[in-house]
């Protein structure tokens, strides 16, 4: 009873997390239409009040931050990949810190009662930043959930957030990209429908969500076979 005390507020923040962006990409995005008139009759605010509230979306987990960067791009054109980027390392930031503060205790708590589960730990930290990068590139793990998993760990602020911007940032310029270049793109995001890429992008989100997902699974597939290896009786 203790235990599930102790881990509630933890599986069900992960639980919320995972499955709130497949309920709002299934129904949330239709109200786009609005969002993109707000931000159009905002003038000379309209960028800082992107930022904010795609940003809040995000920690809340009502909006995919693929579909933020193709929103940034399609209001803002190419320069949209400042707010986007902005947007995003604000809800890093935040999810982080709040994963830090009110689940991180409890968690490392339980991880330093096992064995099997400092050695895991440990051999994620050789590759902790290389875990990051690959899984900001990868679509594998939802942002808001990979926040999550990130705040509870013991890694450093810092490397936390060069990792999260190194690897958005080649998704999120292509997401941007699509958004500028396509005049239909507000169109498609106000009926809740991605925006079709063109020519060379075609190819681009699937090329960095596949080497995202093949490096996630290998250096998180290394981590795991070391700690079960080297700590066979634990």
């Amino acid at each position: 009873m203790n235990r599930i005390r102790e881990h509630g507020p933890f599986a069900i923040l992960v639980g919320y997390a995972a499955g709130m962006p497949l309920l709002v990409s299934g129904s949330g995005l239709w109200f786009l239409a609005d969002i993109i008139a707000l931000f159009e009759s905002a003038g000379h605010w309209a960028t800082l009040l992107f930022t904010v509230i795609t940003a809040g979306a995000m920690v809340l987990a009502f909006l995919p931050s693929i579909v933020m960067s193709a929103l940034a791009g399609a209001l803002f054109g190419i320069y949209g990949l400042i707010p986007a980027v902005a947007s995003y390392l604000v809800a890093c930031s935040v999810s982080f810190e709040v994963a830090r503060r009110y689940l991180q205790p409890s968690v490392q708590a339980a991880v330093q009662r096992s064995p099997r589960a400092r050695a895991l730990q440990e051999k994620f930290q050789d590759a902790t930043f290389k875990i990051i990068v690959f899984s900001r590139l990868s679509p594998a793990i939802p942002f808001a959930v990979m926040n999550i998993l990130l705040g509870v760990s013991p890694l450093p602020r810092s490397t936390y957030l060069w990792g999260s911007f190194i690897g958005m940032l080649p998704r999120t310029a292509v997401a941007v990209a699509t958004g500028a270049g396509a005049q239909a793109a507000l169109v498609a995001l106000s009926e809740g429908n991605l925006p079709r890429l063109d020519g060379s992008l075609d190819l681009a989100l699937p090329l960095f969500a596949a080497i995202g997902t093949a490096g996630l699974v290998w250096f998180v597939g290394a981590a795991i076979w070391k700690a079960l290896t080297q700590n066979p009786d634990t």
